[in-house]
């Protein structure tokens, strides 16, 4: 019944021998909604163990406490693998850490993406100190906006303008020149 039945990446690359992993920072993604489907394992532990004035406790967790149990469990793959890393920081409210906090004060919004593009460098070494860069598809996307103030909306949530609709859709396929796509696509266009 409903999104029980429908197909999932995750479930159709399980089937063909990947090991699945999702490892989320967000509430809006805790498995109690469906979306551990497929997975081997769904990590959404938003417990925080030190209080952070930038996070809401039980609800979500920086990009680096992420990466750190992602990183553990890729380390332990040896056989094809999906690994699905959500990202929470570039969200209201914007408190990035330090020293993102400082060199950003009069935009916390860049020091929270700042701080995550920092995060996913470690992602990024890994995969190159270990080889697997030039075989690994890496797709970054994300799932909406933020107006910043265009339109008389602060956030994202309630108009629908360009500025949290169009969102980056960056796929790295191994052995490819990149370019740019000039056509419409979407998301439906990963799977």
């Amino acid at each position: 019944s409903g999104i029980a039945g429908l197909p999932t990446l995750a479930g159709h690359l399980k089937a063909s021998g990947y090991s699945t992993g999702a490892f989320v920072a967000g509430f809006p993604l805790d498995s109690r909604f469906g979306l551990g489907r497929g997975f081997d394992v769904y990590d959404d532990n938003f417990s925080q163990k030190d209080r952070d004035p930038g996070i809401d406790p039980g609800r979500e967790r920086r990009a680096q406490a992420v990466l750190d149990v992602a990183l553990n469990w890729l380390k332990g793959r040896t056989s094809p693998w999906f690994l699905w890393l959500h990202c929470f920081d570039p969200h209201d409210p914007y408190v990035p850490p330090e020293p993102y906090r400082s060199r950003h004060a009069q935009n916390p919004y860049d020091g929270e993406v700042a701080y995550t593009d920092a995060a996913l460098g470690a992602l990024f070494r890994h995969l190159e100190e270990t080889g697997l860069l030039s075989a690994t598809l890496i797709v970054m996307t994300g799932d909406h906006g933020e107006s910043l103030g265009e339109h008389g909306e602060k956030t994202h949530g309630y108009l629908a303008y360009n500025a949290s609709l169009r969102i980056p859709l960056i796929i790295r396929l191994p052995g490819e020149e990149p370019r740019i796509v000039t056509r419409n696509v979407s998301q439906l266009d990963i799977y």
